[in-house]
């Protein structure tokens, strides 16, 4: 098993528990400090590395680079392979091999990096970033935090309006999120500050144009409708800052939202423009937000560094996850659905069971800011069920039976007859 956090490869063997790797750690510690206090003579001691053993953290590709900072990551099949596409502060849309860390293709956002000055909700945003990146069998899209939407095919050489491979649409500005839907790429949900959630089909709505963004050709799938006003009358301010799909339906999906004025909301487009389900959690802006594909659950993060898990079904919070000392950064949920991974200011990636007990599996500490994390699954050790087997049965073969422990007794009983 593989997280993969900024390009950073953290292999993860399950055989070896946290504690179990902590402890042989500390051990190691304690040797090579008794080592450097007996080299002083001039002897020369080798130390020992005291990594946690079962996590092993490598650089498989970039080198730290501001200006190549990693802002959206995602895994997507790519040329019969699995690769991993960021987006890079740089404009850049790249997708990189996991075997070799090659670069398999490359794309850069003309004017990136030019220099922003637009009024938007009593602020100035001086810089354009991306919030979002979605990739499937053959095209990607992207979005910034200007609107600006790419909906490009892979496969594209450079010529724009829907015929050479390359679509465009402008939202309005500052938006906060934008997500991809996994079954149909095209189809993309997108909100902000003081801007509705909006679903569009990016197919249908995105025009070209010589490459200029221009407003889109047709309305949205759905546009959310802001909530009643409070109970003294006054408007709720809108501010998204994480949506998810929750089904597969990509004609009237359902989606859950997260806002940065501690709400997280439940959005039918089959039922109503207002939220069938909205809660408030807590105190802290929510930031992030990763939805199970296993359980009407999602796990979400503040800006305090918590992390917990939601039911979907009561909006009650049914856990929590301990020992994240940082905001958090990404959240990510494994295939099978039983860990979830996060990342933070703290410059740990954190692996946890995601029920059960809720404890931290897996810890290692990256050495560098931490933006994102995304799960490989194609390197695996044992499959889940084989560990647990194997678990079962060592601790059935540690056991004596009754008719061992009768001999033993028996026999300690003979040796202090025959000592006395």
């Amino acid at each position: 098993m593989r997280c993969i956090v900024i390009l950073i490869a953290v292999d993860i063997d399950h055989k070896v528990s946290l504690l179990e790797a902590q402890a042989k750690a500390a051990k190691k510690a304690r040797a090579d400090a008794k080592a450097k206090a007996n080299a002083k003579a001039g002897e020369k001691v080798e130390i020992e590395d005291n990594r946690l053993l079962g996590v092993s953290v490598d650089t498989f590709n970039g080198v730290v680079s501001r200006a190549r900072h990693i802002e959206q990551m995602t895994v997507a099949e790519y040329q019969g392979g699995s690769a991993i596409f960021v987006g890079r502060r740089n404009g850049g849309i790249e997708a990189i091999s996991k075997g070799t860390g090659q670069s398999l293709y490359a794309f850069s956002e003309p004017g990136f990096t030019s220099a922003a000055s637009v009024q938007s909700n009593g602020r100035v945003i001086g810089r354009q970033e991306y919030v979002g990146l979605g990739v499937g069998e053959d095209a990607f899209i992207s979005c910034t935090n200007l609107g600006n939407v790419r909906f490009q095919k892979l496969d594209a050489e450079g010529g724009e309006g829907r015929d050479g491979g390359v679509g465009l649409m402008k939202l309005p500005v500052d938006v906060v999120r934008m997500r991809a839907h996994k079954e149909k790429i095209g189809l993309f949900a997108a909100g902000g500050r003081e801007q509705e959630l909006s679903i569009w089909d990016a197919e249908t709505a995105c025009v070209g144009g010589g490459g200029e963004y221009a407003e889109p050709k047709c309305e949205p799938l759905f546009r959310s409708e802001n909530v009643e006003p409070d109970w003294l009358g006054l408007r709720v301010p809108v501010w998204i800052t994480d949506m998810q799909f929750l089904d597969s339906n990509t004609s009237n999906p359902q989606m859950v939202v997260s806002t940065r004025h501690s709400h997280i909301r439940i959005y039918d487009a089959k039922a109503q423009r207002r939220p069938v389900h909205s809660w408030e959690i807590g105190k802290a802006p929510i930031v992030h937000m990763a939805a199970s594909h296993v359980k009407p659950e999602i796990f979400y993060s503040d800006n305090l560094g918590n992390l917990n898990q939601l039911d979907l079904r009561t909006g009650k919070v049914i856990g929590g996850y301990k020992g994240i000392s940082g905001a958090v950064t990404d959240i990510a949920l494994s295939e099978d659905g039983r860990r979830v991974a996060e990342v933070g200011l703290d410059r740990f990636l954190r692996v946890y069971e995601a029920d059960g007990m809720r404890r931290m599996l897996h810890r290692a500490y990256v050495k560098q800011r931490v933006t994102s994390v995304v799960w490989d699954w194609e390197v695996k050790d044992v499959d889940q069920d084989e560990i647990d087997r194997q678990e079962t049965e060592g601790i059935w073969q540690s056991m004596d039976t009754l008719g061992q422990k009768e001999k033993h007794k028996r026999e300690s009983k003979r040796k202090a007859k025959a000592m006395a």
